[in-house]
């Protein structure tokens, strides 16, 4: 496990990490997120010793970190890191070069081992190729091959979707996922919380200097509260409670309905819906679309409703008695303080 135990680091006179506490366990996807100048990149150098804390310690499998060169040597086969920008990893001019540079370096080199992380990386035939011909995702790849070669329980990864097609994220989730099942311990940092979303155990979230949020998910509503790229689609689901007043029909694109009670309630006003079968799952797509829907249910599923609104990019508002006001993510807000 990595510990970071009351961390603080200054740029200058300027207060970066402001008492950091978190932790990284093997077999673990860990998400950090936060707004640009959160010190995110900042807080991940931190991990395999690139930056030395102002105060505060940083703990690898119950060793406290050390700052000599013999022990950096070691710390960095036990953590590796990947870089945003692969130019500034990449050192040998082929891909082969490259990759087991790192292992060389250190007397470990197999050749074979290297082989199947190139194969396991779609980098089968690369070997001769030359790094500067390589295309963005290409060149991420090989900088995350080089750190595998080198065999840590650990990989720090900055911003590996930063300047990827949605191919290549694709492929680097997949690679993530790899990771995970073969008991690595991977804490990422990223802006994209739709990739978060898709390859995380647990989200933790910078602001100030200060990790304000850890927990096991992680909302639309929240993350856009704190600068994060959400891509939250500007349509909007309102819950409509079956023993409340219903809003103006006209202000709605759609009307959904689910539930008894609810349906009662319509067919009691006159009012016809417009999606009666899977009301809310169809209301949600119809948000994602941009559009403005009203969906009555009955209070037993309002629960079921604000829980499955976390997992789609909609914003879900709650019209209680003629008043309205935002739901989505409060759970997350009330535990997570500011942003």
């Amino acid at each position: 496990m990595i510990e970071m135990r009351d961390v603080w680091f200054s740029y200058g006179d300027r207060d970066v990490l402001k008492g950091v506490n978190m932790g990284l366990r093997k077999g673990e996807v860990a998400i950090l997120l936060g707004k640009n100048g959160a010190g995110k990149s900042t807080l991940l150098m931190h991990l395999n010793g690139l930056l030395k804390p102002k105060k505060g310690e940083i703990i690898v499998d119950g060793k406290k970190i050390s700052y000599d060169r013999k022990s950096l040597s070691q710390l960095r086969r036990l953590v590796g890191f990947v870089f945003q920008n692969p130019d500034d990893q990449i050192v040998a001019p082929t891909v082969w070069q490259d990759i087991v540079f790192g292992p060389e370096n250190i007397g470990a080199r197999d050749d074979e081992k290297v082989k199947k992380i190139m194969e396991r990386l779609g980098l089968e035939g690369y070997g001769g190729r030359l790094c500067s011909s390589l295309s963005g995702g290409e060149k991420k790849r090989v900088a995350i091959a080089g750190v595998l070669a080198m065999e840590p329980d650990y990989i720090v990864m900055d911003e590996p979707t930063a300047g990827v097609d949605g191919i290549g994220l694709k492929e680097i989730a997949e690679i993530v996922r790899n990771l995970k099942e073969n008991g690595k311990g991977v804490i990422i940092s990223t802006h994209d919380l739709d990739f978060a979303k898709a390859i995380g155990d647990r989200f933790m979230i910078l602001d100030d200097g200060r990790i304000i949020y850890d927990d096991v998910f992680v909302d639309y509503s929240l993350a856009e509260r704190c600068g994060i790229r959400t891509w939250l689609s500007e349509g909007e689901v309102v819950l409509v409670p079956h023993d409340h007043s219903i809003p103006d029909t006209d202000e709605f694109d759609f009307i959904a309905v689910m539930g008894k009670s609810a349906r009662e309630k319509l067919e009691k006003e006159g009012i016809e819906a417009d999606i009666t079968t899977a009301g809310m799952e169809r209301a949600f797509l119809r948000a994602i679309g941009g559009a403005r829907v009203m969906l009555v249910c009955s209070r037993s599923m309002i629960g079921v409703v604000e829980r499955e609104a976390k997992t789609y990019p909609v914003r879900l508002s709650f019209h209680d008695g003629g008043k309205r006001h935002e739901r989505h993510g409060v759970h997350s807000w009330s535990r997570s303080g500011r942003c």
